[in-house]
């Protein structure tokens, strides 16, 4: 490909419906209006590296995309979506040529590629961008990344909600989320003018170095952090793995210390484990890439020989309130933590790699124990996952109320600019066959709206077991084409926000009364074999 001093491109084009098109030709129709006013491009928009993002954007989207979308619909929406910044942006297309308006003069005319041409809708998109910001002051103060965003929101604007981009900076943040990063591992906040550490991780650089909870955090290398947002102070501490960094605390009783320490690849923690009067209450915020190896590591702590909790140990509680989800194969892990064999999941979409088979292979880590699965309006996608697992493998009682019910998977797609994608390609099946999606998992004992206590609430769910029995069959009979009738079952026990004792409670109480546990895991089996 050639570029002349013009802008004009030159290329061969294979012939098609559109006929061939030997070049795209950028014109300017003076015959339509006077001559532009001059706008000073204060963030000149780079055309030649928006091409490569487009066009690995939009022909990920429509190779990957759980429902077909054609590049030419992405890119047309993309660059609608720049009136979101300045709303005198339009554009029109015929068979054969693309026009863009700024209010009422024409900025330029483009011959239409085919429908499925990404590197050629690519060009198309980051040329008509370039060339408005010479009519539009809000395109020219705009930086490439807010433009970027812009056509982007545009072009997944008609996707699901799932499917959205991140820039540069959020991108980074959620690979941080997912995978780690390099740095000290603290948690802290923001009190007034003064920064204090709220968690030290174990066997981090910074346990490591001696920082302790309620050390006031005062410098980084050398820079006070009075005066910084939340924001500043985390990039500051995070780095490369290796680097060094020293930070200046304030400690009651001791005053200024200076502590020094090289960053380490840190994995936020998201489980939280303690053995309550026999029972391993275990509570997992998401799921990233440490999740299920801290699972089992709790599991073994609490069921060592050795420790003084394994005599005393009942059962197992597993709490996934307000699990917003996360990683699938973390997902498959932990389920997997608690199961010998059989299914736990299946996906579905229409790419070929996004169709997928999951069994459980190995032992069962909490060694058959009672175990309770708690959930509610706010478990969602991964933690479905394994309560929609464990419920249909026989394996634990789910309590709480129906689940939020996004059952899709997520691919996330790395753009040339570190920013991503993150795009809906399938979706999820639980052993039984029944879609999540929209639907989510249905808990054998409900404690949505009922009694305040475990002993009304436990009643009620006894009093409610033949409905439930009945729901629960046409719960696991549904398919996704079965829409219509998702919002009658969920009434069935609506999906609730939960975050107070009484639902450990109850499960407590199932898991120290063997009768009253056995008669809920039975109501979860009655069903199972129906649709295996």
């Amino acid at each position: 490909m050639l570029l002349n001093k013009f802008g004009v491109r030159m290329g061969q084009r294979q012939s098609g419906k559109r006929g061939i098109l030997a070049v795209f030709l950028v014109l300017f129709v003076s015959a339509c209006a006077s001559a532009p006013t001059s706008t000073a491009r204060e963030n000149p928009f780079p055309v030649g590296e928006a091409e490569e993002i487009f066009s690995t954007g939009f022909g990920n989207i429509a190779d990957k995309y759980i429902d077909g979308v054609s590049v030419e619909t992405l890119a047309m929406e993309g660059i609608r979506g720049l009136a979101a910044l300045d709303p005198d942006i339009s554009v029109t297309g015929n068979a054969d040529t693309l026009e863009m308006r700024h209010g009422r003069r024409v900025v330029s005319r483009i011959p239409m590629p085919e429908p499925d041409d990404r590197e050629g809708w690519a060009f198309v998109v980051a040329s008509m961008t370039a060339e408005v910001q010479s009519f539009s002051p809000e395109l020219a103060s705009a930086n490439p990344e807010l433009l970027y965003e812009a056509v982007f929101d545009g072009a997944m604007g008609a996707l699901d909600v799932f499917s959205r981009y991140a820039g540069k900076s959020e991108a980074g943040d959620n690979r941080a989320k997912r995978d780690g990063f390099g740095g000290i591992g603290v948690r802290f906040r923001l009190n007034g003018e003064r920064v204090v550490i709220t968690e030290v991780m174990a066997m981090s650089p910074a346990e490591q170095a001696d920082v302790r909870v309620d050390d006031e955090l005062t410098a980084i290398q050398g820079q006070t952090v009075q005066g910084l947002g939340a924001k500043s102070i985390v990039e500051k501490l995070r780095g490369p793995v290796g680097a060094t960094v020293d930070i200046v605390v304030s400690r009651d009783g001791v005053g200024m210390l200076t502590l020094g320490m090289k960053r380490s690849h840190i994995v936020p923690p998201t489980v939280k484990a303690e053995v309550r009067g026999g029972v391993i209450y275990m509570k997992i915020s998401s799921f990233n890439q440490g999740t299920a190896s801290s699972v089992v590591a709790e599991l073994r702590r609490a069921l060592d020989p050795g420790s003084a909790t394994h005599h005393d140990v009942k059962g197992v509680v597993l709490d996934l309130r307000g699990n917003p989800g996360g990683l699938l194969k973390q997902s498959i892990e932990v389920a997997d933590t608690f199961l010998v064999h059989g299914d736990i999941l299946n996906t579905s979409g229409r790419h070929p790699d996004s169709v997928q088979h999951y069994e459980a292979a190995g032992q069962d880590q909490a060694m058959g124990l009672p175990m309770v699965v708690l959930i509610d309006g706010k478990s969602a996608s991964a933690a479905e996952i394994v309560a929609a697992a464990l419920q249909d493998r026989e394996r634990a009682v789910v309590i709480g109320t129906a689940s939020y019910g996004k059952g899709t998977v997520q691919t996330v797609i790395r753009l040339p600019n570190s920013g991503e994608i993150t795009l809906t390609w399938s979706r999820f099946m639980a052993p039984s066959g029944y879609t999540l999606h929209g639907l989510g998992v249905f808990p054998v004992v409900c404690t949505s709206g009922v009694g305040k206590n475990a002993a009304e609430m436990l009643r009620n769910a006894m009093d409610r077991h033949d409905k439930t029995l009945g729901t629960l069959e046409v719960w696991r009979a549904t398919t996704y084409i079965d829409k219509d009738e998702f919002q009658g079952l969920r009434d069935q026990c609506p999906p609730e926000r939960r975050t107070g004792k009484n639902d450990v409670e109850v499960a407590r109480t199932l898991i120290e009364n063997g009768a009253l546990y056995f008669q809920a895991l039975d109501l979860t089996s009655s069903t199972a074999h129906m649709v295996e």
